[in-house]
This record gives C-alpha cells, structure tokens and sequence, in this order.
C-alpha cells in the first residue's frame, strides 16, 4: 500500500512505504534533501537566532537603517542597488591605488605622469614634445661621435661624390650595378681614417662591402694562410704582421 507525502524540503510527493524499509517514516524524498535538511539544522546550531536589534543595520552607502536577513546579518547595504555602488566605488579606489603606483617622473621636464595601461613599463615621457627633444638629444649625441663626424664634414661628401662618379656607380669587385658604399681602402692610422682623397677611395656594392671586411685565418702544415675578398680587390700578394 502506498503512502503519499511530500518532502519538506522541495516538497516533491514521494511514496514513504518505498523508503526506509517501507516504514512509512520518511520525511525526505531523497538523499540530496536530507543533505539539505542536516545542513540548515547545523547551521542553526553553530549561528543562534538573532533578535531584531541584533539585525538593525545601517547603510554605508545611503546611510538609511534597515533590518538584515538572518542569513546575512554582516549586511552593509539595505538593497542589490546600494551593494552595486558600494562595489563600484571599491573597484575604482583600487584602481587609482594601481595608477598612483604606475606614476613615474618624466626622463625630460621632470613632470609626474601617468603612463597609459599600454606602456605602463616602458614609457619614459609624459607627452609626445617631450619625447622628440629625447629623439633630437639622441641624435645629437650621435653626431658628436669621431666617425659621425668625419662622415657628415663637407670634404667627405665631396670625395664620396667624385668616387662614385668615377666608378660610375658600379662595385670594382663584381662590376655590378648598384647604389655604392664608398669604402676607404686603407684606414688603419688616423692619418688614413681621414684621407678622403680619390686614390684611397673604392666603390663596392652592400654585398661585397661585407665581405670586404670579412678575413679568414687558416693553417697549411706549419704556414698561416689568410684569406678575404680584400686580397683579390686590392691586389695584395704580401702581409706584414705588426
């Protein structure tokens, strides 16, 4: 014989003769329930009933006072709108703390900025102004090199000019066609480093130009073989070590 009852706890209708030995006695439709209901009951016993003065609140947001849930009695907003703003306004307060730790001293005027969430560990300058005198400083930098300086004189310019005419724009080492580096055939000494004269000067293509400089040291029994593009270019049929 069936006897119909419902859970009290999601008050589905179940047979109780079909549970516990078919006493009738159960309360429960299933184990989940019970779960359910051994939760609620132990949570009863570690948290005590409050009163109503227990449960009085006062909002931090709007500041109206309330009466809180049981099962939230550490409630600090009276409504799902206030927890909204309270959240919000957290959220940006950490915010700002995370930016005011990213601030950094520009590397130009000295001015405190505040790098964009795209260059928080690479920006060194707090505008683009700024950054274009760093640029320029750069460069200036640059120019004030020995090499840079030799380079950027008007007599090199002129002999760069009269080597590529001469060669007319083409490399002495392979005959190719090209737009030609102007290469110092000799520049060990100072002295050499600044003879821009013709004599001195060759035109090779990017290629050759590497390889120019390229100079490979091998051995052949007990002699010391060096070889290099420069050899050929230039003629050499012996080398003096010193």
């Amino acid at each position: 014989m069936k006897s119909i009852k419902k859970c009290v706890i999601c008050e589905t209708a179940f047979d109780a003769n079909s549970r516990n030995f078919g006493r009738g006695r159960q309360t429960y439709c299933g184990p989940r329930c019970r779960q359910v209901a051994n939760n609620r009951r132990h949570w009863r016993r570690r948290n005590p009933p409050k009163t109503e003065e227990e449960l009085r609140r006062l909002c931090v947001v709007c500041g109206v006072q309330f009466i809180t849930d049981p099962t939230h009695s550490g409630a600090l907003t009276c409504s799902v709108k206030c927890n909204e703003a309270r959240m919000n306004a957290m959220r940006r307060r950490q915010s700002a703390q995370r930016l005011e730790r990213a601030k950094r001293e520009c590397a130009i005027c000295g001015l405190a900025f505040m790098p964009n969430k795209f260059g928080v560990g690479k920006t060194k300058y707090c505008s683009p102004e700024c950054a274009k005198i760093a640029t320029a400083r750069r460069s200036v930098a640059a120019d004030t090199r020995p090499y840079n300086r030799r380079l950027n004189g008007s007599a090199w310019k002129r002999a760069k000019k009269q080597a590529i005419e001469r060669d007319g724009g083409k490399c002495r080492a392979c005959g190719v066609e090209c737009k030609p580096h102007v290469h110092h055939a000799f520049y060990r000494t100072e002295a050499e480093m600044n003879d821009h004269g013709i004599d001195n000067l060759i035109c090779l293509c990017g290629t050759c130009h590497r390889k120019i400089h390229d100079i490979r040291i091998g051995k052949d029994g007990d002699e010391f073989v060096i070889s290099g593009l420069v050899f050929s270019v230039f003629g050499i049929t012996k080398v003096r070590i010193g």
